[in-house]
C-alpha cells in the first residue's frame, strides 16, 4: 500500500475517527487517503489555524489524541499557533504535514527554499512538540507513527508533528516488513515515591487547615473516582484551576472556588489561610499564583506540589517544601491508602464555606443593570439553564474570564478554554472539534468575544456545510475590552487598536448570519434574559446570538496594582483584589 494509506489506517486503528484538514498540493496523497478511508471521517476547514484548534477541541473532550492533516509551507506555519496551544496546556494531538519532494527540501544546504512552498516546519515546531520529524524513508513510517503516538499520549501529554514529503506519501510499502517502535520500559521503583506520599498523608493528619488545589493533570489521569472517594471520606476543602474547571460539580460542599489573578476573592482568602497547601497536576502559572509568588499561600507551613513534569517542580520562584514527581491518579490512590488518623476540622470547613459565600461573583448591581447586558449576569443565567451534558467552549477576553469566574458546572458538563497560550479565535473552531468528539450529540455552546470571533469567522462556513447545531453567543463590547482596560490603566487612557475610535471596525452580525443560513438573535438588556436564552438554546440547528454589552464593563474581582499617595503603581498581595477592600476588612478574613 501507499505510505499515505498506511498513515490513515494507523489513525483508524488508534480509534481516531475524525481528522481535521485543509486540502493542499503538498498533502495531496494524504488527502486522497482520507477520501478513501472507511472508518474515519475528515472535516474540511477553511484555515489551518482552525484545523489545529479543532483537533485540540476534539482531543480535550475525548481525553485522547486528536489529529490534523495540513499541507506544506503556509499550511504548516498556519497551524503552528495550535501546536503551541496543545504544548502549553498538555493536549495530545497528532499533526501530519505534507512536504515537497524530499530532493527539493533544503536539508542542511543552508538555503532558505528550494521546492515550491517549501518550508522547514520541523525546525519551527520542535520547541513546542514532544516529537517532530521529517520522514526520509518510506519503510520508517511505522516507527515514526508509533513513537509519535506513544510520546503524544504518555507522561505529560502534548503535540507531535510528522512531516511527510510527497514522494514518500506516494511510495509503496509492504506493511508486513515494517519495523515498529519499541518502548524502553524502565523499572519503576516506587519505594521513594511512596515514602514521600506517606509524608504528605501524615501532614494531612497533622495540620488543621489543609487545602488541595487541582489542575488539568487530574483530568488527564482520569482521577475523578479516586478523588471523589478521598473527599467524601475526609471532607478536605479543594480548589480548581481553570483547566480543571469541569473536573467536579461546582455544588460539591468541599469546593471553595478558583483562586488566582482573575479568580474569586473568597478562594484567594482561603488559599492565604491554609496551613497545608497541596497542588496536584497544576504547573501553578502566574495566573494562579499572582506575580508575587513568594506571597502565595503565605500561611502554609508546608507546600506540596505533585506534577509529572520535573521541570515544573523545579521552578525557582516558587518555594515548595515537598516536590513529588508522580502521575496524579497514582498519587491520589496512594494518599488514600496511607491516610489513617485524619480528623476533619469543622471550624476550617465552616470558615471556607462562609468565606466562599461572603464574596459572590455576581453582584446585585450586575443584575439590576438597565442599559446593555452584564456579562457576569448573562453567564449566571446561562449556567442555570444548561443541560447536564452540555459542552461549553469559550474564546478569550471577557468571554473567557467572566465565564470561568461565573459558570457553575453540573454533572457531566464539559467546559474548555485554552488558558495557557490563550489565543483569540480559539473558541469557534474548538467548538467544531468538540462537536465531533462527543459520542452523543450534546449541545455545544460557544462563548466568544466580538474580537476573537473575527479571527476565525471563516469557520462559520464549516458549521453551515456540516449543519452543526452549535449555539454561538457573541460578547459584543465594541472591541478588545481587556486590551482597552489594560491601556487605560497603564497609559493614561491612550487607546490603540482596541475600539472603533482607535482603529477597529466590526461587521453586521445579522448579515453574517444570514449569509451562512444561521439563525440570528440580538439581545441588548438584562430584561427577560432567562426567557431569551432558553429560546436560543432550544432551537434546532445552529444560531448566533449577539449580546450587546457595556464597552466599559469592569472585570471584577481581579488582581491589579494599587496607586499610592504619590501616584506610583504598587504591587498588591494575593488576597488584595480590585475593587479594593479596606485594610480592616482584609484583616478580618485572615485567621
Amino acid at each position: 500500500m501507499r505510505v499515505a494509506d498506511y498513515v490513515i489506517k494507523f489513525l483508524e486503528r488508534k480509534g481516531i475517527k475524525t481528522v481535521f484538514t485543509v486540502s493542499g498540493g503538498g498533502s495531496i496523497f494524504l488527502c486522497d487517503a482520507l477520501y478513501k478511508a472507511k472508518k474515519l471521517k475528515y472535516i474540511a476547514c477553511h484555515h489551518e489555524q482552525a484545523v489545529a484548534y479543532a483537533a485540540e477541541g476534539f482531543a480535550r473532550i475525548r481525553n485522547k489524541p486528536g489529529a490534523a492533516v495540513v499541507t506544506t509551507g503556509p499550511g504548516g506555519t498556519n497551524a503552528a499557533s495550535g501546536v503551541a496551544c496543545c504544548w502549553i496546556d498538555s493536549v495530545p494531538t497528532i499533526f501530519i504535514s505534507g512536504q515537497v519532494f524530499l530532493n527539493q527540501t533544503i536539508g542542511v544546504s543552508g538555503k532558505r527554499q528550494i521546492g515550491v512552498q517549501e518550508f522547514d516546519i520541523v525546525s519551527m515546531v520542535k520547541s513546542s512538540t514532544k516529537y517532530a520529524v521529517i520522514v526520509k524513508r518510506p519503510e520508517d513510517i511505522k516507527y515514526h507513527l508509533e513513537k509519535a503516538y506513544h510520546l503524544c499520549s504518555s507522561g505529560r501529554p502534548g503535540p507531535v508533528w510528522i512531516d511527510i514529503p510527497a514522494n514518500i506519501q506516494n511510495a509503496k510499502i509492504d506493511e508486513k516488513k515494517l519495523k515498529g517502535f519499541k518502548e524502553i520500559k524502565k523499572n519503576k521503583n516506587t519505594k521513594n515515591l511512596d515514602k514521600k506520599i506517606k509524608i504528605v498523608a501524615q501532614a494531612l493528619c497533622k495540620y488543621k487547615r489543609p487545602l488541595i488545589h487541582l489542575g488539568r493533570g487530574v483530568k488527564i489521569s482520569n482521577s475523578e473516582k479516586i478523588f471523589k472517594k478521598l473527599i467524601k471520606k475526609y471532607n478536605i476543602p479543594f480548589a480548581l484551576t481553570w483547566n480543571a474547571d469541569d473536573f467536579i460539580d461546582s455544588k460539591h460542599p468541599m469546593y471553595i472556588g478558583k483562586p488566582g489573578a482573575f479568580g474569586s476573592r473568597g478562594a484567594n482568602f482561603i488559599v492565604q489561610n491554609c496551613d497545608l497547601y497541596i497542588s496536584i497536576g497544576t504547573r501553578l502559572p502566574y495566573m494562579v499564583t499572582g506575580y508575587d509568588v513568594k506571597g502565595f499561600a503565605k500561611k502554609a507551613k508546608v507546600k506540596v506540589m505533585v506534577d509529572i513534569d520535573s521541570k515544573e517542580l523545579n521552578k525557582k520562584d516558587l518555594k515548595i517544601n515537598i516536590k513529588i514527581k508522580s502521575d496524579a491518579k497514582y498519587f491520589l490512590e496512594k494518599l488514600f491508602k496511607f491516610m489513617k488518623k485524619f480528623k476533619r476540622n469543622k471550624k476550617w470547613i465552616e470558615y471556607c464555606k462562609k468565606t466562599k459565600n461572603k464574596y459572590p461573583i455576581v453582584l446585585n448591581s450586575m443584575k439590576d443593570q438597565k442599559k446593555d447586558i452584564n456579562s457576569y449576569y448573562f453567564v449566571d443565567i446561562l449556567s442555570k439553564n444548561l443541560n447536564k451534558k452540555d459542552v461549553i467552549i469559550t474564546d478569550m477576553g471577557f468571554s473567557f474570564t467572566t465565564s470561568h469566574q461565573t459558570l457553575e458546572i453540573r454533572d457531566d458538563q464539559k467546559f474548555h478554554t485554552n488558558s495557557g497560550h490563550a489565543p483569540m479565535g480559539w473558541g469557534l473552531p474548538a467548538a467544531v472539534g468538540a462537536y465531533f468528539a462527543k459520542k452523543t450529540k450534546n449541545r455545544i455552546i460557544c462563548l466568544t468575544g466580538d474580537g476573537g470571533f473575527q479571527l476565525n469567522i471563516q469557520e462559520l462556513a464549516t458549521i453551515q456545510h456540516n449543519k452543526l447545531p452549535i449555539k454561538i453567543f457573541i460578547f459584543n463590547n465594541r472591541g478588545y475590552l481587556t486590551i482597552k482596560q489594560t491601556q487605560q490603566l497603564g497609559f493614561g487612557g491612550r487607546i490603540m487598536g482596541a475600539d472603533s475610535k482607535s482603529g477597529l471596525t466590526f461587521p453586521n452580525y445579522k448579515k453574517i448570519s444570514e449569509s451562512h443560513k444561521i439563525k440570528y438573535f440580538k439581545f441588548s438588556t438584562n430584561k427577560d434574559l432567562k426567557k431569551k436564552i432558553k429560546k436560543v438554546l432550544n432551537i434546532k440547528g445552529s444560531s448566533i446570538c449577539e449580546l450587546v454589552m457595556d464597552p466599559n464593563e469592569e472585570q471584577i474581582p481581579k488582581a491589579i496594582n494599587r496607586r499610592n499617595a504619590e501616584g506610583k503603581s504598587v504591587p498588591t498581595k494575593f488576597e488584595d483584589m480590585y475593587p479594593f477592600l479596606s485594610q480592616e476588612e482584609i484583616e478580618s478574613n485572615i485567621l
